[in-house]
């Protein structure tokens, strides 16, 4: 046994040995070898010039008439097959792709026969017009490869025929639509000072309209505070509405479209003017549409519906109070058992009537928070500007908050099993939880 294991630990230490020799030959033999230099493969670019001199270009493609772009003070236009305003972003895009595209190889330096890589006849022929040099430029793109990950292509007059990228097709052959400014509304969405709403559906119908103070009101009639979170989602889906597709370029023969009853009626007002959008009839997924500021009738997502299509109710502002409960500095609190203050003074709150003490900022911050929370469950649909009838013209509790140079007061009632507020600025009333006010009722009964 013991022979067995020398023999193995000789015939280890020989490898080693083995081993050490030759990597000192490797080192030796890299130490008096010169270095062998490897040319990294320069990226080739399609075109040389940024995309911010380009002028105009026209697209030609086997299937649609010629398209023609081209600036015009600053902005892109569609020149044809018809005069149309462009989709700036779109336009940019596609210029994008195209002063960063590079070769990915050279197929053929002198092709024998074209129609082999589907460039005769030649499948889409981008043409460039640049206030550099290059003044012209074209492009040929024909087949996709055999492995469908790049595109056959010529290049600025090159007999060769190159490989591109595959996505490149895709980025540079757009249609008209694809270009066209496919807006539905033109109004600046930040700009917008009134939206009116009309529908056949019963109660879907009311006006939202900025009150002096830039602030969104519901009209009910009275107007009544809006909630912001609500408006802001409508303001930011006009913002966003979009065109799926041209059913006729003319208003021609509207009644086609179901515009004579239509389903729902949408008008913005702004500082630069007016607009209406009308649906019409339901066509699948989409409805027929139509802007009066606009020529074309167009298609629009049956979303748009439901998206405006709302109850006056589910617009109203449900919060009492807007304050943010950081940012208080004064509470004033009128109750049936009592009235309290409590002033912020130097970070930290203190009771300054009935008693004057210092309080823990917890119990402090529990009540605020207790006071911000009040909110409407419903609102009263008879006679809801009847103060009296609600308790509201001798409320029980009263909340003045002071925060950030402002002041907000509410007002609150119990009449039998229902629970009334409003802000003192409201001149419709809500119907809170009836158990709103407990919560508060037991954080002052702890000072």
């Amino acid at each position: 046994m013991k022979k067995k294991y020398l023999n193995t630990l000789l015939a280890l230490a020989l490898l080693a040995g083995l081993w050490g020799g030759f990597t000192y030959y490797d080192k030796k033999k890299g130490a008096s070898s010169p270095d062998i230099k490897t040319e990294s493969k320069t990226e080739e670019k399609v075109f040389l010039p940024d995309s911010s001199h380009i002028q105009s270009f026209t697209l030609t493609t086997k299937d649609a008439p010629p398209l023609t772009c081209r600036r015009d003070s600053g902005k892109w236009v569609i020149e044809a097959p018809q005069k149309l305003p462009a989709d700036q972003q779109s336009i940019s895009t596609l210029l994008n792709s195209l002063s960063g595209a590079t070769v990915d190889q050279v197929v053929d330096a002198h092709p024998a026969n074209l129609k082999d890589f589907g460039l005769d006849p030649v499948g889409t022929k981008l043409e460039v017009s640049t206030d550099v040099r290059p003044a012209q430029f074209t492009l040929l793109l024909g087949d996709e490869t055999p492995t469908s990950n790049g595109v056959y292509a010529q290049i600025g007059g090159n007999p060769r025929v190159v490989t591109l990228a595959s996505y490149l097709k895709s980025s540079l052959v757009k249609t008209l639509f694809d270009l066209r400014d496919k807006r539905a509304m033109t109004l600046d969405a930040d700009q917008i000072q009134k939206i009116e709403v009309s529908s056949k559906e019963k109660d879907s119908s009311y006006t939202l309209e900025k009150n002096p103070e830039g602030v969104w009101d519901l009209a009910l009639p009275p107007s009544v505070r809006a909630d912001s979170f609500a408006v802001s989602s409508l303001v930011n889906q006009l913002r966003d509405l979009s065109m799926t597709s041209v059913v006729s370029d003319d208003k021609k023969k509207t009644s086609e479209y179901g515009f004579g009853s239509p389903a729902f009626t949408l008008k913005l007002t702004g500082a630069s003017g007016s607009q209406t959008l009308v649906l019409g009839k339901k066509d699948g997924e989409k409805y027929d549409a139509m802007n009066s500021a606009l020529d074309p009738i167009f298609t629009l997502n049956s979303s748009v519906l439901t998206q405006f299509q709302k109850k006056p109710a589910d617009l109203r502002d449900k919060d009492i109070f807007s304050f943010e409960s950081f940012n208080v500095t004064h509470l004033d609190v009128e109750t049936p058992k009592g009235h309290w203050t409590f002033e912020k003074q130097k970070e930290k709150w203190k009771e300054t009537a009935p008693a004057k003490k210092d309080l823990v900022s917890g119990k402090m911050d529990e009540l605020i928070e207790n006071v911000r929370s009040l909110r409407a469950d419903s609102f009263p649909k008879e006679h809801p500007t009847d103060l009296a009838a609600f308790g509201l013209t001798k409320p029980g509790y009263r909340f003045e908050v002071q925060y950030g140079g402002k002041k907000e007061i509410g007002e609150a009632a119990k009449v039998g099993d229902h629970v009334y507020a409003r802000r003192s600025t409201d001149v419709v009333p809500s119907e809170l939880a009836k158990t709103s006010l407990d919560a508060i009722d037991k954080a002052l009964s702890t000072f």
